[in-house]
């Protein structure tokens, strides 16, 4: 055998080079041997290795075995594309990715890329399309979130390749080839139905969020919560970046123009975009209300509401009061009234912004008018959430006909 265990517990490998192939590998020896602390890591690096013999016995071109390329795909992500990546230099973007952004790729990569590439070499892997192409085919049928997956992958060797450790990218286009098949099962399996609330499952909502206020089950502050966010239409991100100087209860008008991140941080919305919305006299009377609550409540602990105050807050569970709510708050609020009222349709915040844009276009309003709504740049955008068939209220025979008769 070329791998054997050494009594210090490690692995080590031995292997016969053809004197042939010995320049094309650059190096010298008659023999190859090298220690790994697994006897997977050992395994791989001899099946790279036999298959660089196999190319160049068969007369093809390798790459000498010492060669950049031959670092293991998770020392170059650590050691030399996490940093660049973080910097902004990875990508196009004008700006780097966020904080957020970047916790979220370190969890990508330790949960799902580094299990699944991260023992193989970049030089192996970029040589070996079939290989990466079973592995990264698995994946896509066991995790939804697979593009951002081979954008990460693919990522990694442009990088590698913008710093001479491969010729080029030989894997891109393979890799984009392949679909994501978890994720088009999960859809072809949704019921349109299962996407938004029919309007007597939205009333039903309603009625529990009025008994559990009703009971002092429930704040004022989260049932205004809820129902901004609802006749908004908006992200609820959006509703916790609101702040009073954003309400302007004599206008009946709310601007949005900011929203925050899972890090409490504020960020812009989504495409930069400042939207100022007229809000119904019933949104305008709950605000009235709970701005004089909040008032009341914040005096408690010395603090003045001022116009930079946010209209959403809590005592987190540090004990820091006034806080910037959590990501989850509003999610967590929703399952709760659930749990009290197990006869409620599931449903979410974003759930509330597909059930609000598809009520609307039952109700005759167009897509063009949602669209802009819910701040989408395009009508493309915003078919995703208006589930339901197009709405047609003349067919183009009877158009004709019509025409004909005068």
């Amino acid at each position: 055998m070329a791998i054997t265990k050494t009594e210090n517990g490690t692995y080590r490998l031995r292997m016969y080079i053809p004197e042939e192939v010995k320049p094309s590998l650059g190096i010298s020896s008659k023999v190859v041997e090298k220690r790994f602390k697994k006897r997977s890591d050992a395994s791989i690096f001899e099946i790279e290795l036999l298959t660089k013999i196999s190319n160049i016995l068969d007369g093809g071109i390798d790459i000498p075995l010492e060669s950049d390329g031959n670092i293991l795909f998770s020392d170059f992500y650590t050691n030399v594309w996490w940093e660049a990546y973080k910097s902004g230099q990875t990508t196009s973007t004008a700006k780097p990715p966020t904080l957020v952004t970047i916790e979220n790729t370190e969890i990508i990569f330790r949960k799902h890329i580094l299990p699944l590439l991260g023992n193989y070499s970049i030089d192996f892997l970029n040589n070996n399309k079939q290989v990466i192409l079973n592995l990264m085919t698995q994946k896509s049928r066991e995790y939804a979130n697979f593009k951002t997956i081979k954008s990460y992958v693919i990522s990694i060797f442009d990088w590698a390749e913008e710093l001479d450790y491969i010729e080029y990218n030989r894997i891109a286009k393979t890799i984009r080839r392949i679909k994501a098949i978890k994720k088009i099962q999960l859809q072809e399996e949704k019921k349109d139905s299962d996407l938004y609330l029919s309007k007597e499952e939205l009333q039903a909502w309603f009625s529990a969020f009025q008994q559990d206020l009703d009971q002092d089950k429930l704040s004022l502050k989260d049932y205004v919560l809820f129902f901004t966010t609802f006749f908004l239409g908006n992200r609820k991100s959006e509703s916790y970046g609101l702040q009073w100087k954003h309400v302007n209860l004599k206008k009946k008008e709310i601007s949005l123009v900011q929203a925050l991140d899972r890090k409490k941080g504020v960020k812009t919305t989504k495409g930069n975009k400042k939207t100022i919305f007229s809000i119904p006299i019933e949104l305008t009377a709950l605000l009235h209300s709970w701005k004089i609550q909040q008032k009341k409540e914040l005096a408690k602990f010395n603090i003045l509401q001022v116009d930079e105050q946010y209209v959403f807050t809590y005592i987190d569970s540090k004990g820091n009061v006034n806080s910037r709510l959590h990501a989850d708050y509003l999610n967590n609020k929703m399952k709760t009234v659930k749990r009290r009222h197990p006869e409620l349709t599931h449903a979410t915040p974003h759930k509330l912004r597909h059930t609000g844009a598809t009520l609307a276009r039952l109700s005759g309003v167009s897509l063009e008018t949602i669209s802009e709504a819910l701040t989408h740049s395009d009508t493309n955008t915003t078919k995703f959430y208006v589930n339901t068939s197009n709405i047609v209220p003349m067919a183009v025979g009877e158009i004709a006909y019509r025409n004909l008769e005068k």
